[in-house]
This record gives C-alpha cells, structure tokens and sequence, in this order.
C-alpha cells in the first residue's frame, strides 16, 4: 500500500479543533509538517487500515492526533502515569501503563497493529530494545520513530537498523522522524 506524503496536504489539516483535547505543547500542535510530527501522525493514522500502537504516551499529545479521524483503536504505553490524560474522552484509545514488552494480553494487538509509533525515551537503548522486539517476534506493518537526529544515541540507532527505512523528516519532526517497514505491505512516496 503506498501512502502519499505532501506537505501540502500535511499542512492543510485542521489541528486547531484539536487543541483544546490536549495539555501541553499547544503552542507546538499547529506548527507545519517539517516541524512538528503531529499533523504527519495525524494522516498516517487515517491511511493505515488498522490499528495502531504508541510506545511512549508522555502528555497524550500523539495520541490524540492520532486518534483524530480515524475509528481504529489506538493502544499507547508509558511507564508513567501522567495526571493530564487528553484522551480520557477518546472512545478509541486505551492507555497502558507498563513496559510494552511486559504486556502479555496485549502482545497480539501491539503485533497485529498496522502502524507503530515510537516516541521513548530518546537514549537509543529503548529503540533498540523495541526494533529486536519486533524483528524478534515477527511483526509485520510500518514504525513510526520519533527525534532519529535527537542526539548521538539516537543517531546510532538509526544508523544500526538493518530493515528498509526511509528519513521522513521533511514531512515530521525536525529533530528527525524516520519510518521503518517489516514487511513490504506499506511504502511512503514522495508526492
């Protein structure tokens, strides 16, 4: 499935109706694809045919672009419980609270997601972690990773991974977003 990435259409999204849902970072919600990940996050998760794992919730602010538009369920992980929650109103959201790797009966949804966004913690060690996980038990669908420029273990990582991957920061986050296939079932394309 090819997924058409403009920033055009990027751009032309309504972010503003969403910021009352979130806490934080309202000042960078509505910033331009290039320069923020949400309005990408947003799209993408409106393309995927299914559903869809976060690693890493922190204030909800991912979780709620991508919620925005799309029935798919939406489960997001953290390892801390953040008391502003954006998305307790968010009928298609589920928050858990533990190490993903940890979730036993949660282990088929995080493995039959379509899309994968990896937002945590930024020191290459979690990433790491997270990528063997799924080359290890087989998954098949696109990863989302947040911040791959971010700093040098950041980088590292994305230098190591050994699976088709493709810079998408144009479209993403300027401190880097980067997309990473298992499988062959999605492909981002320029437009």
């Amino acid at each position: 499935m090819k997924i058409t990435l403009k920033n055009k259409t990027l751009d032309a999204l309504d972010m503003q109706a969403l910021v009352d849902k979130i806490t934080v970072y309202q000042e960078y919600f509505t910033l331009p694809s290039g320069q923020e990940h949400y309005r990408l996050l947003r799209y993408l998760a409106t393309q995927v045919p299914g559903n869809i794992t976060e690693l890493g919730t922190h204030a909800a602010t991912s979780v709620v672009a991508m919620s925005a538009g799309t029935k798919h369920y939406i489960t997001t992980y953290d390892i801390i419980d953040e008391k502003h929650r954006a998305f307790e109103d968010l009928d298609n959201v589920t928050f858990r609270l533990c190490e993903f790797d940890e979730d036993a009966g949660y282990k088929d949804f995080i493995l039959n997601s379509k899309m994968i966004f990896i937002d945590a913690p930024h020191d290459g060690i979690f990433e790491t972690r997270a990528y063997n996980w799924l080359k290890a038990n087989n998954y098949k669908g696109l990863t989302i990773w947040d911040d791959i420029h971010l700093n040098d273990p950041m980088k590292t990582f994305w230098s190591m991974v050994d699976l088709p991957k493709q810079d998408i920061s144009k479209y993403g986050h300027i401190t880097g977003t980067g997309a990473i296939y298992f499988g062959d079932e999605f492909e981002l394309v320029a437009g």
